[in-house]
């Protein structure tokens, strides 16, 4: 392509040179305005490539603010996960100084524990040194053996015979834990301590005697002494009033029209008082209580044979028996006076609709006076309900004692071979 400027040259050439000159100069002319507008080309194509350079730079400079943004956002995590962070640290500080505080606290408690333990361990020896002591103080025969507590049951049983005119005379004694009531609960008695020796070595000293003296005397290590007492009633009472002299309250089961109780206990004139009898009315020893059967239902709210059935569901802490855990006798003693024994109870109380239930709470709380519902836990440990009963159950049945006629209980102490027992063991003051 010919340029312009040359374009111009070619059309004009061949005329006057004024003209020619004035051509030139307006071609100059044209020339300036194509140099200017050739320049303005190049400043347009700098301002566009300057207005590209500045895009990109608005494009970085907003991707700069983007990432400003999200390190700012970052940052703003960061130092919420540092408050946090320096927050959980003043709680465990707190936490740690609090654990702190507690682990002197247990120490100091510690301290305090295994001091109370060294004084009891010093109380505990001093008791025992007490215990000796005492022990060099009780009664012993001239060789050396224990007599107190032999010396302590004659001089009970002795007026007794007397004051009472006696006719027939048994005494049952224990001799081991180990009965047949353990085959039924390992557990039964186990909370039990042992027997102090000085006592302890006196029961077969005893039996002896009463051998020797003729007093029919019943001990066995399959059977509790009241086991014989039990079976003793059963086969006797229809033949004559028999007295049972006790401090054992299970012995209230065997009480009958023709048995009576003479509880031992503290309480004797008080529980007098209450039935309105004057003691001087009776001949009943002192600090002994005659429970017939209107006594037993007016003091423990049902019948003598029912206390079994009342220690099936109460249980026995002495004897560590179970019972029915959580209902004691506020409950026991309305639903047995009521029901009359715990199988009837269960009869009752099992395999109940929801309304037969609710019907039943209504007439225990409404009739029987039972405030708390105790058939939750009747249910619940109706197999401890069993057992409690099998272990409270006095035997009365044994063998030995059927094959017995009553003239075999006679009273007939050999009176002088007593009197050569109580001198050799030092027991003079017993001797007539």
């Amino acid at each position: 392509m010919i340029p312009i400027h040359s374009m111009f040259i070619s059309m004009l050439w061949g005329k006057s040179w004024p003209s020619i000159q004035i051509q030139m100069l307006l071609l100059s002319k044209l020339s300036g305005v194509w140099a200017i507008r050739w320049k303005n080309q190049e400043v347009e194509n700098e301002i566009k490539k300057l207005g590209q350079e500045i895009k990109k730079l608005q494009e970085n400079i907003e991707k700069i603010e983007q990432e400003k943004n999200g390190y700012e956002e970052s940052i703003q995590d960061i130092l919420e996960v540092a408050e946090r962070l320096e927050k959980e640290l003043q709680e465990n500080e707190i936490a740690y100084a609090t654990g702190k505080q507690k682990v002197l606290s247990f120490e100091e408690e510690i301290q305090k524990i295994e001091s109370r333990l060294q004084r009891f361990k010093e109380e505990q020896k001093r008791l025992e040194e007490q215990k000796e002591f005492a022990y060099t103080k009780l009664m012993k025969s001239p060789d050396g053996e224990y007599t107190n507590g032999i010396y302590m049951f004659f001089k009970t049983l002795l007026p007794l015979i007397e004051s009472q005119k006696i006719t027939h005379l048994a005494v049952v004694l224990d001799r081991s834990r180990n009965t047949f009531r353990r085959e039924i609960d390992p557990e039964y008695k186990a909370n039990r301590s042992e027997t102090p020796y000085p006592l302890k070595s006196q029961f077969k000293l005893l039996t002896e005697i009463l051998q020797e003296m003729n007093i029919p005397v019943f001990s066995h290590t399959e059977y509790e002494a009241d086991d014989f007492a039990g079976s003793l009633v059963k086969k006797f009472e229809k033949d004559i009033p028999i007295y049972l002299h006790t401090k054992d309250e299970d012995y209230i089961q065997l009480v009958s029209e023709n048995t009576k109780l003479w509880m031992v206990t503290s309480k004797a004139d008080d529980m007098y008082k209450e039935i309105g009898i004057d003691k001087k009315d009776i001949n009943v020893p002192s600090g002994i209580f005659e429970y017939t059967p209107e006594y037993v239902k007016h003091f423990k709210g049902i019948e003598p044979i029912q206390i079994i059935d009342a220690k099936a569901i109460e249980g026995d802490k002495s004897d560590n028996i179970k019972g029915v855990k959580n209902v004691g006798p506020t409950s026991s003693r309305p639903l047995i006076a009521h029901y009359g024994s715990i199988e009837e109870i269960y009869k009752n109380i099992e395999n109940l609709s929801k309304d037969e239930e609710k019907e039943l709470l209504t007439f225990f709380k409404e009739n029987l006076g039972i405030k708390r519902s105790p058939l939750k836990n009747l249910l619940l440990y109706k197999e401890d309900a069993i057992i409690s009963k099998k272990l409270a159950t006095i035997k009365t049945d044994i063998e030995e004692i059927q094959n017995m006629d009553l003239d075999s209980l006679a009273l007939n102490i050999d009176n002088e071979k007593m009197h050569e027992i109580f001198m050799n063991l030092g027991m003079v003051s017993l001797v007539k």
